[in-house]
C-alpha cells in the first residue's frame, strides 16, 4: 500500500493509457442495423484502422515517459529534459510518416496558432536568458512587446510564406509544433519540471488527437464500404462506438494522472527550496549571534 500511495498518479496514468491502448481491440465505428446486410463492412475495430494503431503507439509512448518520471529514474536535469524533448519530437514527426497521413493545406487559424506559440516560446527563452533585474520596471512591457512583434512577424511573414496556401506534409507541421513547444517548455523555470511539462503536453496532444479522429474514422468506414461493394451508408448514419469512447475516457484519466504527477514534483521542489531558505536564515542568525558574543 505504501508504494501505491506514493505513486497514485502513476497508477492513474497506467489505467488511462491502458484503456487507450486496449481500445484498439474494440469497435471504433459502425452503421445503423438497417444497413447491416446492405453494406460491408458494417463495423470496423480499432486494429483495422490506422488511427487505432496510432492511438495504441501514442499511449505506449506516454506510458514509457511516465514510468521513469514517477519512479525518479529521470532526475529532471536539463540535459535529460532536452533528450526527452528530442525523442518526443522525433516520435511525433515519425508517426504521420509511418501512418501515411495525407498532406494538409494549413489555413489562417493554424498559421496564427503556430505564430502565437512561437511568440510565447521566444519570450520564455528571453525571460530565461535575461537576468532577473534586467530592464527593471520595463522588463514585463519589453517582453510583452517582444511577444507581439514575434507573433506578428511569424504570422504575417515566416509561417505565411512557408505554410499558407500550400500543401504541407503532416510531419512538417508536427515538427514545427513540437519544436516550438519544446523550446517553450525547456525555457521555463524550474528546469526540474521540464520533463513533467513535456509529459503533460504529450498526454494533452494524444487526447486531442483521439477527440478529433471521429470524423476520419467515419470517412474510413465509408471508404471501405465503397471499395468493397460500390455503395456506402449515409455519412450521418455512421456512428462512433465503445472503442473510441473508452479511448476518450482513458485519455482523461491519463491527463489527470499527469497533472497530479507534475503537481507532486512541484510541491516537492517548493518544500526543498523553502527548507533551504530556512537553513540559510538559521546559518545567518547563528553567525550574527556568534559575532555578538
Amino acid at each position: 500500500m505504501g508504494f501505491y500511495k506514493r505513486n497514485r498518479s502513476l497508477f492513474l496514468i497506467l489505467l488511462g493509457t491502458g484503456l487507450m491502448a486496449t481500445s484498439v481491440f474494440w469497435e471504433y465505428v459502425r452503421v445503423k442495423p438497417d444497413y447491416r446486410y446492405i453494406v460491408q463492412p458494417w463495423s470496423i475495430r480499432g486494429y483495422d484502422t490506422t488511427q487505432g494503431w496510432v492511438i495504441f503507439a501514442a499511449a505506449l509512448a506516454v506510458l514509457a515517459l511516465a514510468i521513469p518520471l514517477s519512479l525518479r529514474l529521470l532526475k529532471g536535469k536539463l540535459i535529460e529534459s532536452a533528450l526527452v524533448a528530442v525523442v518526443a519530437t522525433t516520435f511525433a514527426a515519425l508517426v504521420p510518416v509511418l501512418a501515411n497521413a495525407p498532406d494538409q493545406s494549413p489555413g489562417g487559424p493554424l498559421v496564427w496558432v503556430l505564430a502565437v506559440l512561437l511568440g510565447l516560446a521566444v519570450v520564455a527563452l528571453a525571460g530565461r536568458l535575461l537576468p532577473e533585474k534586467a530592464l527593471g520596471s520595463w522588463r514585463k512591457p519589453a517582453l510583452f512587446g517582444g511577444f507581439v512583434g514575434i507573433t506578428a512577424l511569424a504570422g504575417l511573414v515566416i509561417y505565411d510564406q512557408l505554410l499558407a496556401g500550400r500543401t504541407v506534409p503532416v510531419w512538417v507541421l508536427m515538427l514545427i509544433l513540437m519544436a516550438t513547444l519544446d523550446l517553450m517548455v525547456l525555457s521555463r523555470r524550474p528546469e526540474e519540471l521540464s520533463s513533467y511539462r513535456l509529459l503533460l503536453l504529450a498526454v494533452t496532444i494524444v487526447w486531442v488527437v483521439t477527440l478529433v479522429c471521429a470524423g476520419s474514422l467515419r470517412s474510413t468506414l465509408l471508404r471501405l464500404q465503397i471499395e468493397n461493394v460500390g455503395i456506402g451508408a449515409e455519412y450521418r448514419d455512421i456512428q462512433i462506438t465503445s472503442g473510441v469512447l473508452l479511448c476518450w475516457a482513458g485519455g482523461l484519466l491519463a491527463f489527470f494522472g499527469s497533472v497530479a504527477l507534475w503537481a507532486r514534483r512541484r510541491d516537492e521542489l517548493q518544500e526543498h527550496s523553502r527548507a533551504g531558505q530556512q537553513l540559510a536564515v538559521a546559518a545567518i542568525s547563528s553567525t550574527e549571534l556568534e559575532e555578538a558574543v
